[in-house]
């Protein structure tokens, strides 16, 4: 019985070592940049292309329901908000007040097998 445990408890350390490299270098790879573009709601721009001035309300709904906010950049690339590291607020937070608007965001962003998510520090109404 003491040698399954062992061995359990001995793979545990290992994957829990393998882990916490993976997340150092994960952490080495991101980028601090300023990302400028529309406050979009995820599911709908996905799902339908649907961002603007006529989207705003239902964008609003589905954030506060939970659902994901990101960064439409002029390129058309897309970065998810993703949950600060202090874990102090949600990553819709600091872009609530700016859904369907250009702005200027600050922060880490990090990519991994074709996604693009950015933990935001700082929003600023995109200079014209």
């Amino acid at each position: 019985m003491k040698k399954p445990v062992a061995m359990l408890l001995g793979i545990l350390v290992a994957a829990l070592v393998s882990s916490a490299s993976m997340t150092a270098q994960d952490k080495k790879m991101e980028k601090e940049m300023t990302v400028t573009g529309e406050v979009v709601d995820v599911a709908c721009y996905l799902s339908r292309g649907a961002q603007g001035e006529g989207h705003i309300r239902c964008a609003q709904a589905c954030a506060k329901g939970g659902g994901a906010l990101g960064l439409l950049a002029a390129d058309g690339k897309l970065y998810v908000s993703l949950l600060p590291d202090d874990h102090k607020n949600s990553p819709n937070a600091i872009l609530m007040d700016h859904i369907g608007m250009n702005i200027e965001a600050k922060g880490f962003v990090r990519a991994k097998g074709g996604t693009q998510g950015m933990m935001i520090r700082s929003v600023a109404a995109a200079q014209k």
